[in-house]
């Protein structure tokens, strides 16, 4: 059998991959087959020009590694020709029209010596990451970095098939920052411990968060741990047990307000232009129907129809809980609303509406005292750590030291918050020591939901299931969350019902 090698270029410089010509009487072979090794032009021209040359290139490094390549490329070619090839089914027509080997065998035989490094190399790469990967999703954080691409990309679904809201994925993104810091990297599910989630809670303490706060976080970290062992991932049964959820008590969160009938009737009363009176619209409108900011800040007309019976309602599919309500349209200011912008409602960020409410409801305290009135409240991570940046540069313009740039300007805007509200040190302390604000700087986007179910609920004319299918809460414990009567309010509806009663009972006794 003849063999001969050579290349099929032009070029005389850079590289080629190297053919072998294969020649055969019995049977009759002929086939072109590339070696799919490159060589480099210049130095192949050279080395062939005589035996001598070649026989000294092939003492050197990359000339031996060369040969030994076509030596074993030749083997190869030998086997497939010595197994016997059936060239009928196998082969196609040459120019001197006799038939030959279909040189796609020969090919595939010789990419597998030529190629076989490459792909034991791939095998080993695919198979490192494999290993690593799974090492990875033993860890804690690992399974953590899977589950949050999951739910992000949409793969991973919750238990009732639904997909993650965006406001889930913020909180399990934000979730992550804080378990990344605890937890060492390599730290599997089977090291969990009693006393390292107790500790979790603790972490959480020193970083400044509220206690509400904390308990979504250990609560993130609980449902981690359950669905890594739905995943088998997870076998400790310990880690499925001792992330407790902490009762958060009133006095630990930020006073949560609402907005009494009264109070909302002077805003809607109240004169105003530009940004401020769309904020005021879009918050009567949250109002008016009891829905969240992610809900009525995205209205439009298709949201407005009227029931078979002819009740004009407001259907829709709540953003955070996929939860389909149809809410009755009760205060025909919710059109006048609709009618001023033709159902074309208009869009502001929840930044801006928060900030706009404050400001607007500082105006009206002026002629509405209720909302100038001072309750305790907690202050969040980012208001401490503003505090205690406004100490630590006081302290330090007090030494005569210099601030930057940045601190310069935040400094001034805290100190004139801090004028603005009697702060001290930054923000108004009662004589507790407790942190205490005006009613207008309590108030948010959300304010306008519990508003509305508050009020509802003081009416007294609608039972639980009838409100809930109104706000779309699934639990009566959560929906009893968004009642806010306080203690005096509940203890006057207390005392209106017991003389109710008695009037009655005693109206039916004189008749009697």
């Amino acid at each position: 059998m003849a063999k001969k090698y050579f290349l099929r270029t032009k070029e005389t410089k850079g590289r080629a991959n190297l053919y072998i010509e294969v020649r055969k009487r019995t049977p009759m072979i002929r086939a072109l087959v590339c070696t799919n090794i490159p060589v480099d032009i210049q130095t192949w021209i050279r080395v062939n020009k005589s035996a001598k040359i070649w026989e000294t290139f092939r003492q050197t490094k990359d000339g031996k590694e060369l040969s030994d390549k076509l030596d074993l490329i030749e083997a190869s070619i030998n086997d497939v020709i010595a197994n016997g090839i059936d060239i009928d089914d196998v082969h196609y027509e040459v120019e001197d029209g006799n038939s030959a080997l279909n040189s796609m065998l020969l090919n595939a035989a010789v990419e597998k010596i030529v190629m076989k490094e490459v792909y034991d190399r791939k095998e080993q790469e695919v198979k490192e990451r494999r290993e690593r990967k799974n090492r990875e999703m033993k860890s804690i954080v690992g399974f953590y970095e899977y589950f949050l691409d999951g739910i992000k990309n949409k793969d991973i679904l919750h238990h009732n098939g639904e997909h993650y809201e965006r406001s889930s994925v913020v909180v399990w993104e934000c979730f992550g920052k804080y378990i990344k810091a605890y937890t060492p990297a390599d730290m599997t599910f089977d090291e969990i411990t009693k006393p390292f989630a107790d500790k979790f809670y603790t972490f959480l303490e020193k970083k400044g968060m509220m206690p509400k706060t904390i308990s979504k976080y250990v609560t993130c970290f609980r449902k981690l741990c359950n669905l890594a062992a739905e995943e088998g991932i997870n076998a400790n049964a310990v880690s499925l047990k001792v992330w407790k959820e902490r009762t958060v008590k009133a006095n630990e969160k930020k006073a949560e307000l609402y907005l009494t009938d009264e109070e909302l009737d002077a805003l809607y009363e109240m004169q105003l232009t530009g940004k401020d009176d769309e904020v005021r619209d879009l918050f009567l409108l949250g109002n008016f129907s009891c829905q969240r900011f992610s809900d009525y800040g995205s209205y439009t007309r298709d949201n407005f129809k009227t029931t078979e019976h002819g009740t004009p309602i407001i259907s829709l599919f709540q953003q955070k809980t996929g939860t389909y309500v149809e809410v009755p349209i009760l205060d025909n200011r919710m059109f006048e609303i609709c009618d001023k912008y033709n159902y074309h409602f208009p869009t502001v960020d929840k930044r801006t509406m928060n900030h706009h409410l404050k400001q607007i409801l500082k105006k009206l305290s002026e002629s509405v005292p209720s909302l100038a009135e001072k309750y305790v409240t907690q202050i969040d991570m980012r208001q401490k750590q503003s505090e205690d940046n406004f100490v630590k540069w006081g302290k330090k313009v007090e030494k005569g030291m210099k601030l930057n740039d940045s601190e310069r300007s935040q400094y001034g805007k805290l100190k004139k918050y801090a004028q603005e509200h009697n702060g001290s040190p930054l923000f108004e302390r009662n004589s507790h020591g407790e942190v205490i604000m005006p009613k207008y700087d309590l108030i948010s986007t959300h304010t306008a939901r519990r508003s509305g179910i508050t009020n509802l609920y003081k009416q007294g004319i609608f039972n639980t299931r009838e409100m809930m299918a109104m706000s779309g809460h699934q639990s009566e414990k959560v929906f009893e969350n968004y009642i806010k009567v306080g203690v005096s309010e509940q203890a006057d509806r207390i005392a209106e019902k017991v003389r109710m009663a008695r009037e009655k009972k005693l109206k039916k006794s004189k008749e009697a």
